[in-house]
């Protein structure tokens, strides 16, 4: 089996407010499970987690319904502040459904300030007692709060999306693999293999993320690394096909078990894919 651990939903008569998606007029239009069907038939994709693109309640709880709704989308993974009061609140209500498997989120303020707020602490320590996973989209230079979280709420497991976001362009890998590097001594910490071509177009991508992709590999290995698209903004580097190849063609050689966990039965575990 083959699960994409990142696909991304929006329907854009009710999302087109977002800021974010403002300069990409690639992305202006709704994308919705039966979108990218075609997409996993053409590369073999049985199964898809659902990535938060915004923090809704709302959204939160549509996201919910359309994973109930598809076969081929197996978990959600919903947005939040670790900070917001209601959270608790929330979690129990997402919690009657067998699909919601986690929450992503990124700090209000410094890249270390959840460490030193007490909401944030007490939310991480019940995400881990009800058995969620962390997904993280952060820069470098949150890395070593990333570790501190780690250290602190080591039953949480978490997971840094897209390659742990190489800062390719602003050509500050070597700060960006002395900051990651340390994260691997900490085994709750995972990372999501995606997104390469959004961190490389216009150029090609293999001369650019080949080295990042090996340090990957070496430090953290397959065990503890799984595929996903980051579809549909993925699209603004190039096709899901082409996208999904050319992870294929960066993975080193792997065994067997280790091809098979890296692209289906590591997310199967980490998110209780249904």
């Amino acid at each position: 089996m083959i699960i994409d651990t990142h696909l991304h939903f929006w329907d854009w008569a009710t999302y087109s407010k977002h800021a974010w998606v403002q300069d990409k007029p690639q992305l202006h239009r709704s994308f919705l499970p039966p979108d990218v069907q075609p997409h996993f038939d053409a590369c073999g994709v049985d199964q898809g987690v659902i990535i938060e693109a915004g923090v809704s309640h709302e959204l939160n709880l549509w996201w919910l319904a359309l994973a109930r709704q598809y076969e081929y989308v197996g978990a959600a993974v919903l947005g939040c502040r670790l900070e917001q009061p209601d959270l608790f609140d929330w979690f129990d209500q997402y919690g009657e459904s067998d699909y919601f498997v986690g929450m992503r989120t990124s700090p209000v303020g410094p890249p270390d300030s959840w460490m030193d707020n007490t909401a944030a602490q007490n939310s991480l320590a019940e995400m881990a007692r009800r058995g969620l996973v962390l997904d993280l989209l952060v820069g470098y230079q949150a890395f070593a709060a990333v570790a501190q979280l780690a250290a602190t709420h080591p039953n949480l497991p978490m997971i840094l999306d897209h390659c742990a976001n190489p800062p390719i362009r602003a050509q500050q890998l070597d700060a960006w693999a002395a900051a990651l590097i340390p994260l691997a001594a900490y085994p709750n910490i995972h990372i999501k293999y995606s997104s390469a071509l959004l961190y490389t177009y216009p150029e090609p991508a293999a001369p650019l993320m080949q080295p990042v992709v090996d340090l990957l590999f070496e430090h953290f290995g397959p065990a503890r690394m799984m595929w996903g698209s980051n579809w549909p903004v993925e699209l603004l580097g190039g096709a899901y096909e082409d996208a999904f190849m050319f992870m294929q063609q960066a993975t080193p050689t792997l065994s067997a078990d280790e091809y098979e966990g890296l692209y289906g039965k590591n997310a199967a575990q980490f998110y209780k894919v249904q």
